[in-house]
């Protein structure tokens, strides 16, 4: 019996994998499931830097995300004050896989949460502690880059967090949740909290948010290089002629 088809894209942060995972959703009539563990929180969408959006309504009426015309999954599942882990991943990405499935469409992974994408492919037992059967035919497809080149788009990325409102966004979760629950210990969040707590200026702030997202880019980096499967690309391209191979 054949396992179902997934691709799965992952990189370091500010890599370029929702522009990517949108262009290969478009060509090959697909649905994404967005492997980010921040951005399962509502009202961080800044911060997460969650791609633009509109909701529509289904015929269930429940709420999908839409990117350009491309459902989302993934996005805005439980509120900041709520515990969601990589278990909890693994089992709404398999459902959500079934789903998309089930509609005739492409599942695809997207995401740079290591635990998250590894979890899911390799059907670990999170109990027991020991990966199972794999339960999909999985294409990992990993964006690298130059480093100064994802140095840059970090920081330009940061900035523009910044001129979109991220103190506001920081600020009025504070409000609401106060900086300490784990949710807000993320990067981004942590850094505006020690400006708002009056720890540090809003400039130092930012430029360690910059900092932290360096060096988180290189702990990804380590992480998905130790998996032998991963296809790295440097080109859009690269990754199309992947996916047609794979699912000939």
């Amino acid at each position: 019996m054949h396992k179902p088809k997934i691709i799965v894209i992952v990189g370091p942060t500010a890599s370029g994998k929702t522009s990517l995972s949108i262009s290969v959703a478009k060509q090959f009539n697909g649905e994404i499931i967005s492997a980010d563990s921040r951005a399962i929180y509502r009202g961080m969408g800044i911060g997460t830097a969650k791609p633009g959006r509109d909701s529509m309504q289904n015929a269930e009426g429940s709420r999908q995300y839409l990117v350009e015309g491309i459902v989302h999954h993934g996005f805005d599942i439980v509120n900041p004050d709520e515990h969601f882990q990589a278990f909890d991943f693994k089992e709404f990405a398999e459902m959500k896989i079934e789903e998309i499935i089930s509609r005739g469409k492409l599942p695809i992974i997207a995401g740079g949460t290591g635990l998250y994408v590894s979890g899911l492919v390799d059907n670990f037992d999170f109990d027991g502690g020991t990966a199972g059967e794999p339960k999909f035919d999985a294409l990992q497809i990993g964006i690298t880059r130059e480093r100064e080149v994802l140095y840059s788009r970090i920081n330009k990325r940061i900035d523009e967090m910044v001129d979109e409102g991220l103190v506001d966004e920081v600020r009025k979760l504070n409000d609401e949740y106060g900086c300490e629950i784990k949710s807000m210990t993320g990067i981004g969040y942590r850094q505006i909290c020690e400006y708002l707590n009056g720890k540090v200026s809003l400039d130092e702030a930012v430029e360690n948010h910059k900092r932290d997202s360096r060096h988180y880019a290189k702990r990804q980096m380590t992480w998905f290089k130790r998996d032998k499967r991963i296809h790295w690309i440097e080109k859009p391209e690269e990754a199309i002629e992947l996916i047609e191979k794979f699912l000939k």
